[in-house]
């Protein structure tokens, strides 16, 4: 009896100390809950990576039966699907973020700031257009015979760099903005119509050279539309838009904000949605590429050098154009930034997203933007800081027993922490 009541208070006073009773199976337990914690937080993951899996397997499982092109079509018209709903929400996204975040923006305060960020990203896009052109001429990666080709027809007339500078004018102010949801301008040239004087002069044109059209014939410029969306037009028009919105003010504009960012949530909403179809959509994408592809061997290694020209192009304006900038403008190491994205980039294979990799190598470009265009806008950005902390005489944040009020100081990053029994606190600076 003594003996039980001794086992029941050792228990009863362990358990008031905080142990637990560590058993054997506690640990095998502790690491099935972590795993499937694991796997419900990268289910998205799993099942998009056992669709890619499931895909290969099924087309180069089905590639040596010989399907009918009935039969393959079939296969990819889930994937064919999941395509179409991608795109169908792409309009409708870029629109409502683009209007709903220049609607957020001071067009007055941010004018100086907005053009050196415009300037910043126009330069740096014309290096890469360079760089990628000059990759892809000097490396061929799609065919290397496209120098002998691109050598014989040089004779006829190709639109030139004017024509695509002109053709880039006429996408960014679109003549009507529903066109450019669809069709894009571009330049082309075509044989020029000579009046015919009579209609002998007419059979003797058509006789002979038949409907061959001659090699010294007069060609002129004639501006027509192709199918595809002038994303270009559309994000002027967003980003005017918006920033006009945003000078409505409160009354007038906010109902209509409101409205695109709604929108835009909506939007987002119906992405996540669709992205759980990814493992039938990738699935039925990569099995039809495979077994709608003849001669699988010559594509993979065109594959592979587009990759490599890729990769070479990323690499070279990473490492070398990227750090140029960076050093001429900061006056900084550009090195010790590399240091800490080992995380992020392999964060990057891990997120429910179509375009990782891409869309990281994309954001460390526009890190380097805002490191460039802040030193450039020291003055404009504190400024900035200053108009924001004079303009609210105290600030919604409570402490404990006290508030937080902002102080009319020189340095504009800093604020002074007042609690109510008058006693001061050092400043909390930037």
């Amino acid at each position: 009896m003594e003996e039980k009541s001794s086992a029941r208070f050792s228990e009863y006073l362990f358990a008031k100390m905080g142990g637990q009773d560590v058993s054997a199976s506690q640990g095998p337990r502790k690491v099935t809950a972590d795993t499937r914690k694991w796997i419900r937080e990268n289910m998205l993951l799993l099942v998009t990576l056992s669709g890619v899996v499931l895909g290969v397997i099924l087309g180069f499982g089905l590639r040596p039966l010989g399907l009918s092109d009935d039969t393959v079509m079939l296969i990819s018209y889930p994937g064919e699907l999941f395509m179409r709903l991608l795109k169908l929400m792409i309009l409708p996204l870029v629109i409502a973020s683009l209007i709903s975040g220049s609607a957020s923006l001071n067009a007055k305060m941010n004018g100086k700031i907005a053009v050196r960020t415009l300037v910043y990203f126009i330069l740096t896009s014309l290096l890469n257009a360079i760089l990628g052109v000059a990759l892809a001429l000097l490396i061929h990666p799609g065919n290397s015979g496209m120098k002998d080709f691109n050598a014989i027809s040089t004779h006829a007339r190709a639109v030139n760099i004017l024509d695509s500078l002109l053709d880039l004018g006429r996408n960014m102010f679109p003549d009507n903005l529903f066109q450019a949801a669809f069709q894009q301008a571009h330049t082309v040239y075509v044989p020029k119509k000579l009046p015919l004087q009579n209609e002998s002069d007419r059979v003797e044109s058509t006789s002979g050279s038949g409907a061959v059209a001659n090699p010294d014939e007069e060609l002129v410029r004639v501006i027509q539309y192709r199918s595809g969306t002038n994303t270009l037009g559309i994000v002027f028009f967003c980003l005017v838009f918006g920033t006009f919105l945003g000078t409505l003010g409160e009354k007038k504009g906010q109902v209509v904000i409101e409205f695109f960012k709604a929108v835009f949530e909506v939007i987002m909403r119906m992405v996540s949605t669709v992205m759980w179809m990814t493992p039938i959509g990738i699935t039925s994408v990569i099995a039809g590429k495979i077994l709608g592809v003849d001669d699988l061997a010559l594509v993979m290694s065109q594959l592979a050098w587009f990759i490599v020209t890729v990769v070479i192009g990323v690499f070279f304006y990473q490492l070398v154009i990227m750090q140029l900038i960076y050093v001429a403008f900061v006056r900084k190491n550009p090195f010790k930034f590399y240091a800490g994205l080992a995380q992020g980039t392999l964060t990057a294979f891990a997120m429910a997203s179509t375009d990782r990799v891409r869309t990281t190598n994309n954001m460390l470009g526009d890190c380097y933007a805002a490191a460039v265009v802040e030193q450039l806008s020291k003055k404009e950005l504190m400024a900035l800081d200053a108009a924001a902390y004079q303009s609210e005489t105290v600030l919604p944040t409570t402490i404990a027993n006290g508030c937080l009020s902002a102080n009319r100081v020189p340095d504009p990053d800093t604020i002074v922490v007042e609690m109510q029994d008058d006693t001061r606190i050092s400043p909390i600076a930037k």
